[in-house]
């Protein structure tokens, strides 16, 4: 299963989707493993959301994949999963890497 692109591969937006369950999101993820080949799918990931337990699949296609099979991918990815909007993705992200919720979230919560 590929993990993170290349560097100095060019890549389209990633796609993010929210699975309440880890075997769902994992299903999905082997799924469009299969489905696609390492030319299309440059980066796929599985990982815990911490501050609702959720899941999320991201998976990072090459700059040239037809928008067709972008679209089989969010077709299938939304067969129970819910999609995330590329900023929220990035604020995802960033809170799971710097394992921190993101500065809105905070402010929202009433924080710092």
């Amino acid at each position: 299963m590929p993990d993170l692109p290349e560097p100095g591969r060019r890549t389209k937006p990633s796609l993010g989707y929210e699975f309440a369950r880890e075997g769902e999101a994992q299903n999905h993820a082997t799924e469009l493993d299969r489905r696609f080949t390492g030319e299309e799918l440059l980066g796929l990931r599985v990982y815990r959301i911490r501050w609702n337990g959720n899941y999320l699949v991201e998976a990072t296609f090459a700059e040239g994949i037809p928008d067709s099979r972008l679209n089989d991918a969010r077709a299938l990815l939304g067969e129970s999963g819910v999609a995330v909007h590329p900023d929220d993705l990035v604020d995802y992200k960033r809170a799971t890497e710097g394992g921190g919720l993101p500065g809105w979230m905070r402010r929202f919560f009433g924080g710092g």
